[in-house]
């Protein structure tokens, strides 16, 4: 892998400060990061002599990783720690991480193998070698 997103700068933009979600966070960046590499075009990739766009791209991953993580840190049983009655609600709003992949979505979108032209849309439709171009009898221009 090109890129490499490590447990500490997962939960620095988590904003979580003890060890408890070590391992989650590691399998979680084993899972992910290898599916979002492979998104991303290969000419992006290989240019390790862009500083910019290699952390671009690092970001783009580490908040869209960082973003699922606080998903299923929300889904957890008690995660939320909030107590609601008549409307009023009393305890911690849980974090949520759907801003914080959208926004790492947002980051990558130009640079996924998605948003390149299919090979048929960029390939020169003439083979003649000289600078003027012979069409048969049978065929037409456009």
């Amino acid at each position: 892998m090109a890129i490499t997103i490590t447990t500490t700068e997962v939960k620095r933009k988590c904003m979580i400060t003890d060890s408890t979600y070590d391992a989650s966070i590691a399998s979680l960046i084993s899972e992910m990061q290898p599916v979002l590499e492979h998104s991303i075009a290969e000419v992006y990739l290989a240019d390790t002599d862009n500083i910019g766009l290699q952390a671009t791209l690092k970001l783009g991953m580490l908040e869209i990783i960082s973003g699922e993580f606080l998903e299923q840190l929300k889904r957890e049983i008690g995660a939320t720690g909030e107590i609601s009655t008549a409307g009023l609600s009393l305890g911690e709003e849980p974090r949520t991480g759907i801003d914080m992949i959208q926004q790492g979505r947002a980051r990558l979108a130009p640079y996924l193998k998605a948003e390149l032209p299919m090979m048929s849309e960029s390939l020169v439709m003439s083979n003649t070698t000289s600078s003027d171009t012979v069409f048969s009898a049978g065929e037409k221009a456009w």
